[in-house]
């Protein structure tokens, strides 16, 4: 089972990242037609929920079998954790559908088995990205080891205490530790500007953020600057291109548009989207 999967391309082929696609099967096989038929491609989380065919969708990127890798978002998680009996069902999912399939437990035990984090052509994929109190070595020992249970025949019981707004610390032990992890890859967006403790809350951009608040990519304290991260998760965020931080989640799911970039050049290729969802009506995203 794929741990912490890095796959070097660098000196061949490129790679092609693809942002949140919250169960919007039709624009994303849209998006593909722009790409060549066999790219390798980088699923950057959320593979699932909110959108109108998430049962669809992830049956798609289970199919595109090994040209396609996918590292764990928020979304997904939420449906393990339902899956596992940790948590329930929300009026706004769109995950009941995989719940009830025939091929349920099938695409359940995969999904449990994809990554949090991944590296190609020189680039760290993670859905929320890298928390800045963690240097790359340490991103890699907590993906293994968040990765190693939930593959793992005990993985029901570490999802029992997932929910929650735990930060990392090196002394937690348990569903704690398991949470915190989960967090810093999964939903993280903002930093304490004073303390650096990650932000679980705060959804909007960065125009429209609190004082004190600072994108978790732009926290001078950043252990990771300097090495290219790609992420997805904050639509309202949009498009980032800087010298050590991409971003794409351009908001598929809220009639914005599906993004993928190509690693090494950085070209971005976008598919304009239907409104699938009004943001107004979404206490969350």
């Amino acid at each position: 089972m794929p741990l912490s999967v890095r796959i070097d391309l660098s000196l061949a082929e490129p790679v092609y990242a693809v942002g949140d696609i919250q169960g919007c099967l039709e624009s994303l096989t849209a998006l593909l037609e722009q790409l060549p038929p066999q790219a390798p491609l980088i699923f950057l989380g959320d593979i699932v929920n909110r959108g109108p065919d998430s049962l669809g969708a992830l049956r798609f990127v289970r199919a595109l079998g090994s040209r396609a890798r996918v590292v764990l978002g928020n979304h997904d998680m939420h449906l393990l954790a339902v899956a596992a009996g940790a948590g329930k069902l929300h009026r706004k999912d769109t995950i009941g559908p995989i719940l009830e399939a025939e091929d349920r437990d099938e695409l359940i035990d995969w999904l449990r088995a994809q990554p949090l984090m991944i590296e190609a052509a020189g680039v760290v994929f993670a859905h929320a990205g890298i928390p800045p109190m963690w240097d790359l070595p340490l991103a890699r020992r907590l993906a293994r080891e968040a990765e190693t249970a939930l593959s793992g025949p005990d993985w029901t019981s570490w999802l029992q205490g997932m929910y929650g707004a735990t930060q990392w610390s090196s002394g937690l032990e348990g569903a704690p530790r398991m949470r915190a992890i989960l967090n810093g890859f999964t939903r993280m967006r903002y930093v304490d500007a004073r303390t650096g403790a990650l932000d679980f809350d705060e959804k909007g951009g960065p125009t429209a953020a609190p004082t004190g608040l600072i994108p978790w990519f732009k926290d001078p304290r950043r252990k990771t600057k300097g090495t290219v991260v790609c992420f997805g998760h904050w639509s309202t965020l949009g498009l980032v291109n800087l010298a050590d931080a991409v971003a794409i989640d351009t908001g598929c799911l809220w009639g914005g548009k599906l993004t993928a970039v190509r690693f090494p050049d950085r070209r971005f290729f976008e598919e304009p989207c239907p409104c699938w969802a009004d943001p107004l009506a979404y206490a969350s995203r």
